[in-house]
């Protein structure tokens, strides 16, 4: 069971919920015209990003998106809400069939806006191989970056829930050790902060409980998720200036160019804590960060978001993306709502 299980306010619990869902998308949205860019290039071109930008235009693989417009990272993650709305807990067949539907309906394999390991996923869906072989080599951050709401719907369940919850949610496209490690840290992230606490430590030691409890139930990553995301905290840690904290933490990832679960998770989690929670401060920290910074940003936007609540994201960036949304935002929180509620 999700929420039901645990007594709060209706109403704090729906501005936690659209907080992780309109986190996501301006999170994304935000992220997406810096996307792979180094932080040099940024400096170059934007000086400092403060707002939404149109997207760059030269051979991205966002070039043909517009102002305010998110990518595959939240359409995927309102995808996973979706199934969670249908079915009242995480069903991993439902996830597959959707997932090969929200392809088809938008030619998404003719694009370059998935990931390789979501793409690889859908081709092997499409011609018949079960949903539970067609994620075994899928390690990218595709799995994190859609994963909020499981963290939303199982905030009061235990903790081993969650980790299979998370684990089915990512099945089909994400499971191997070091993906389910990196998902589970931003799922458990995200759980710790729907609480008032208000606890950013709090929220941190989660985000390490569940990358090592994702490693532990996958057999443990090369990589350790935990470890990353401690170095990164570190960065956030030691450098005062947002100038000196971002070209630290980029040089803190591994590979920029890639969407490597080791970098991404690590990223973003670190910007949280630097933000101190604060939602503005936090999706400008990573959309200034480059690299992966469309789902870093979607990321950030998930655990902020549930940590600050909708009533504290800037009205005009609430107005932004409703205006390019593809679908109603409130209406699917209000479903979210409905379905985790006894």
């Amino acid at each position: 069971m999700g929420l039901g299980e645990m007594y709060m306010d209706k109403n704090d619990l729906k501005n936690k919920i659209l907080g992780v869902f309109y986190g996501v998308a301006i999170g994304d949205a935000m992220g997406m015209p810096t996307t792979f860019m180094s932080r040099e290039q940024i400096k170059a071109k934007y000086g400092k990003v403060t707002n939404f930008l149109e997207a760059p235009m030269e051979g991205s693989v966002h070039s043909k998106l517009v102002l305010g417009e998110y990518t595959d990272d939240t359409e995927l993650t309102y995808m996973v809400a979706d199934s969670i709305i249908s079915r009242r807990h995480v069903d991993p067949e439902d996830m597959a069939i959707r997932l090969v539907r929200w392809a088809d309906d938008n030619d998404i394999m003719n694009t370059t806006l998935i990931g390789p390991s979501t793409r690889s996923a859908i081709k092997d869906l499409k011609s018949g191989i079960p949903y539970s072989v067609t994620g075994k080599n899928g390690t990218t951050n595709g799995c994190a970056m859609k994963i909020s709401p499981v963290g939303i719907f199982d905030a009061f369940s235990d903790n081993e829930q969650t980790v299979k919850d998370v684990i089915n949610a990512c099945l089909c496209t994400h499971n191997t050790a070091l993906a389910i490690s990196g998902a589970a840290a931003i799922s458990f992230a995200v759980k710790n902060a729907v609480s008032d606490e208000k606890n950013l430590h709090a929220v941190y030691e989660a985000s390490l409980e569940g990358a090592d409890m994702g490693a532990k139930s996958m057999g443990n990553p090369e990589k350790s998720i935990s470890s990353r995301i401690k170095e990164a905290v570190d960065i956030a840690n030691s450098n005062n200036t947002f100038d000196s904290f971002l070209d630290n933490l980029y040089n803190f990832i591994l590979k920029p160019q890639w969407a490597l679960t080791e970098d991404s998770v690590p990223a973003a989690i670190s910007i949280f804590l630097y933000s101190k929670g604060n939602f503005r401060d936090s999706i400008l920290l990573a959309c200034n960060l480059g690299a992966d910074s469309d789902t870093i940003g979607g990321m950030v936007g998930a655990v902020a978001g549930s940590y600050a609540g909708f009533d504290k994201i800037p009205d005009e960036w609430i107005s932004t993306i409703d205006k390019s949304a593809k679908r109603d935002i409130m209406e699917l929180g209000g479903k979210f709502l409905d379905a985790i509620q006894l």
